[in-house]
């Protein structure tokens, strides 16, 4: 360690100073698209069926309003990859909708 006091320098003795580098890492971008394009997609369809189908408030049935896929996973099959879709259905209640 270095000090200046009126322009004479005093070292103290001591433990050296330990210099730190620091460096931030980017992130690699779109990559897990490009792997997931690579593979034909397998899909499966999350539906509500029968009881699961109708509005518990007025007991309609309730209509499907579109989907998305909700998640997308790579699949080790020995010697093969595949790729699943998860597809997500909403739905809504036509009855309720009108009241509201």
């Amino acid at each position: 360690m270095t000090w200046n006091f009126l322009k004479k320098k005093v070292t103290v003795p001591g433990k050296p100073e330990e210099e730190t580098i620091t460096y931030r890492r980017k992130k690699a971008k779109g990559k897990r698209q490009a792997i997931f394009q690579q593979f034909k997609p397998e899909v499966i369809h999350h539906e509500l069926t029968g009881e699961a189908c109708t509005c518990p408030d007025c007991h309609e049935k309730l209509k499907e309003i579109g989907s998305c896929v909700q998640r997308q996973e790579l699949v080790y099959v020995p010697a093969q990859l595949k790729r699943v879709d998860h597809i997500q259905h909403a739905y809504k209640c036509v009855a309720c909708s009108k009241k509201n």
